[in-house]
């Protein structure tokens, strides 16, 4: 299967990982990083799994894919392709890596590095973009460690409940696609 290595293994959701969906969702502790405001309830997830997870990237312009740890078969995270424009070749980045005691064991690392494989050779995008606050350094050496570039900052982008703070733009483009 080219969506796993031997740490990770990037899955479709599935009805039953409807309860740390949930959890996940409404964890506010990485609302401010998703952008969300509102929690989810079970039945509006039930609904996207049942929905939303069958519709190819084409037509949801979306593809969230759960990061399972290889040893264990246990969920760890999500990892996301959005804003995906296929007109122009790009999607956006979004991982999160859920439980604190996950960070660390390159489960983000491998799974991105599987994404952007996935995204280059089969998706055949041009490149892959992606915001980050400034102050989340381990996402910033993540996406540095995979050969995303800087190549923008959003002054006062996002309204937190520590103020503004500015966000890094970070892109990689397939070396394989020529003009």
């Amino acid at each position: 299967m080219f969506l796993q290595n031997k740490i990770v293994k990037l899955r479709a959701l599935e009805p039953n990982d409807i309860d740390i969906l949930y959890k996940w969702e409404n964890n506010p502790d990485i609302w401010e990083v998703s952008y969300t405001l509102v929690p989810y309830s079970k039945y509006a997830l039930a609904k996207y799994i049942a929905e939303e997870s069958l519709k190819d990237i084409y037509e949801s312009r979306q593809l969230r894919l759960v990061i399972e740890n290889i040893e264990t078969k246990k969920p760890v995270g999500l990892i996301d392709l959005f804003e995906f424009e296929p007109h122009d070749m790009r999607a956006s980045v979004g991982i999160s890596i859920n439980d604190k005691n996950d960070r660390g064991k390159k489960f983000a690392q491998n799974a991105l590095g599987l994404l952007i494989e996935y995204s280059f050779k089969h998706l055949h995008l041009n490149q892959l973009f992606v915001r980050i606050h400034n102050d989340n350094i381990p996402s910033i050496n993540l996406f540095k460690g995979q050969n995303f570039e800087q190549c923008g900052l959003l002054k006062k982008w996002h309204l937190t409940s520590d103020g503004w703070k500015d966000e890094i733009q970070f892109q990689l483009i397939n070396p394989e696609i020529i003009n």
